[in-house]
């Protein structure tokens, strides 16, 4: 394959109006957990018109659910009642990474899984088998073939679980294979990430019982079934971050609209934000008895902010 290489040349500050999507790491595990609900419609706003969404929608009705994808208005609508495919293609799944979240789901549903590979993004070396493993300390029985991965889940039970790696694709698979898995079970080493806090909050909408979300240690209590619910993705701070940055770089103005207001945060998009040039030098020292610390000076002038930006909500 011909290499792929892109010259980046300046154009001048960048101005002008972006608005943020919605989180695509926290898109496709909601899809894929919206097939828990074995009743009803759940319904995902602010989902991203991304390509990785598309596949999987087309993903999910494979298995069998009745999907309503509305790109423009990013709207999706999932009813799950009609689920009876337990296989889960590689035409389909090795076209993007994501297709692994659909393991726990079509687990619980089915009674059975048929995996045929995973694709996706190669960032790194990040390994499937605790997905794997984590499914199988929760008692499913794995079946490795020559180009599929057989899982059967008729008799699971809660179990403590340790991540090697903190994915947050492994703990969001987790969570959804233990949600409805009778105990209790514990996650240590879970990821931390907005976008699985995310996750957590539309599967607690749905009826799940989990606690300690962003701590690293997360206990799931598993219930008989999960409902259909509404739930709107948080947006996507890789995106707010990449144009806040090329917004600095270049010295110019542009406002983010439905922004996240905070890295950590999983919530709505409710505000805009209006990312300008504001570094300044940092403060003097003062004379200080311990040399290893650094007193500001109350002398230094105090920049001034920037006023805050009107704009309308989509």
């Amino acid at each position: 394959m011909q290499e792929l290489r892109y010259h980046v040349r300046s154009a001048g500050p960048l101005h002008g109006t972006a608005v943020i999507q919605g989180a695509k790491n926290a898109a496709l595990p909601m899809i894929a957990a919206a097939l828990l609900a074995p009743h009803g419609r759940t319904v995902l706003r602010n989902v991203p018109a991304i390509t990785d969404v598309q596949r999987a929608v087309e993903l999910a009705r494979l298995v069998g659910a009745h999907v309503e994808y509305h790109p423009a208005d990013r709207l999706l609508v999932i009813d799950a009642a009609d689920m009876s495919n337990p296989r889960l293609p590689a035409e389909l799944t090795q076209q993007f990474r994501g297709s692994v979240l659909f393991l726990a789901p079509v687990l619980h549903r089915c009674g059975e899984v048929i995996f045929e590979g995973a694709g996706g993004c190669a960032l790194g070396t990040r390994g499937l088998d605790f997905h794997y493993r984590g499914l199988a300390r929760l008692g499913a029985h794995i079946e490795e073939r020559d180009t599929t991965i057989h899982i059967k889940g008729s008799h699971l039970r809660g179990a403590d679980l340790y991540l090697d790696t903190p994915s947050h694709t492994g703990t969001e698979n987790l969570i959804m294979a233990a949600a409805l898995t009778p105990g209790r079970t514990v996650i240590e080493n879970a990821a931390l990430e907005p976008e699985v806090l995310d996750v957590v909050a539309l599967l607690s909408a749905m009826g799940a019982k989990i606690h300690g979300a962003g701590t690293g240690r997360i206990t799931i209590d598993g219930v008989d079934h999960l409902h259909a619910t509404e739930y709107t993705i948080m947006p996507d701070r890789i995106d707010a971050g990449v144009f806040a940055m090329a917004t600095a770089i270049t010295g110019g103005a542009v406002t983010l609209v439905a922004a996240p207001s905070s890295t950590t945060s999983a919530s709505p998009p409710t505000s805009c934000t209006r990312w300008e040039p504001s570094w300044q030098p940092p403060a003097p020292c003062s004379p200080s008895p311990d040399p290893d610390r650094c007193t500001p000076s109350t002398s230094s002038p105090t920049p001034t902010p920037a006023s805050p930006p009107t704009c309308n909500h989509p």
